[in-house]
This record gives C-alpha cells, sequence and structure tokens, in this order.
C-alpha cells in the first residue's frame, strides 16, 4: 500500500563535531585593495592595501606586505606593515617583522630581530589613587 500520511519518525541526527575554522588565507599571489573586514582569522601571504578591521587574529606572514590602517583582537607580523595597528588584545612582531606605524594595545610583544618604527600607546594600565583618599596611614 502507499506509505502517503504514515508518520514514519525520521532518523536521529547525528552531531557532526565542530571543527576547528581554519584562517582565511590570502595566498603569495593574491592582492587585495579595499576595506578588509570580518569576524575570522586572517593570514595575508600576498598583499594587502587599505583598511583592515577584525574582530579576531590578524596574521602577517613572512612574505606578506601591508599598507593598511589595521583594528583586530590579536596582530602578529612576520612580514611587512605599513600603518598604524590597533589590537583589543595584543600585538606581537616577530623576529622577521617590521612595522612602519604606531601602536595601540594594552600588550606589546617585539622580538628580537623584530624592526619598528613609530610610537607605542599601552592605554593606561594603573589607577592613581585619588587626591581625597583617607585610608592611608598617619
Amino acid at each position: 500500500m502507499a506509505i502517503f500520511g504514515k508518520n514514519t519518525p525520521s532518523p536521529p541526527e547525528k552531531e557532526i563535531p565542530r571543527q576547528e575554522m581554519r584562517p582565511t588565507h590570502l595566498g603569495r599571489k593574491v592582492r587585495f585593495s579595499g576595506e578588509l573586514s570580518g569576524d575570522e582569522d586572517v593570514v595575508v601571504d600576498g598583499s594587502v592595501e587599505g583598511r583592515v578591521t577584525l574582530s579576531k587574529s590578524f596574521r602577517v606572514a613572512p612574505h606578506g606586505t601591508v599598507r593598511a590602517e589595521v583594528s583586530a583582537n590579536l596582530v602578529v607580523i612576520a612580514g611587512t606593515v605599513v600603518g598604524n595597528v590597533t589590537a583589543a588584545e595584543r600585538v606581537e612582531i616577530l623576529p622577521t617583522g617590521i612595522l612602519e606605524g604606531n601602536v595601540s594595545a594594552p600588550k606589546i610583544v617585539i622580538a628580537e630581530g623584530a624592526k619598528f618604527k613609530g610610537s607605542v600607546d599601552m592605554g593606561d594600565r594603573t589607577e592613581s589613587p585619588s587626591p581625597d583618599d583617607t585610608s592611608g596611614s598617619r
């Protein structure tokens, strides 16, 4: 007979294990010009020019070159970056890295051999006591 109208239970859905997200990779022969923004990790092995705004990490591989204003959660430089860099978490310049621009981040790591030309702003990390604080000893 016909199976129409029969309520056959559907097979249970198998849980697919979540694979670790791989970063978006711009290869050595890729040139990008414009505004790059997103919510993924990005690795640049090619060339980027313009503006970069990411909520996750931005990594410049040893052969990568970036001429842009960069803003990301984490910035790791092994190649060349010309432009200001802002990170919510940390900026790292690896031994092969070159950065020409200002850095604004709460943590900055500059490895031996790295090249950096610019200024650093790590924000106000310490609170100074207020003038009317009377908890001190007399």
